[in-house]
């Protein structure tokens, strides 16, 4: 049965982010990988982006495929404003709070 619960939509620079950083996570003992290095820049929390993510991608198959790779051919860039990185995160687990009251 396919799942109805909405998912939190993503700007495709936010997309094309986490996807690198997935693909950074898996491939983190080859060395830090770009979107790896922007999160550190940023000072943002692996668990943050983690929440984004399963928030947005929450099947487990898609995350591991995005992990594995290839990463998407356009570089990263860091997608959020100063910020607006705890705005998402907010709008991220109000949907995940909501999905579990159903």
């Amino acid at each position: 049965m396919r799942n109805k619960h909405p998912l939190m939509k993503l700007s495709p620079e936010e997309m094309n982010f986490l996807r690198h950083w997935m693909y950074d996570e898996m491939h983190y003992q080859q060395g830090s990988g770009p979107a790896k290095q922007l999160q550190r820049a940023h000072q943002a929390l692996s668990a943050n982006l983690a929440e984004i993510i399963a928030a947005a991608i929450p099947d487990p198959a898609e995350q591991w495929a995005a992990g594995v790779g290839p990463p998407p051919a356009e570089p990263p860039k860091w997608p959020w404003s100063k910020g607006a990185i705890q705005a998402r995160l907010t709008e991220a687990r109000a949907l995940r709070e909501s999905v579990g009251r159903e």
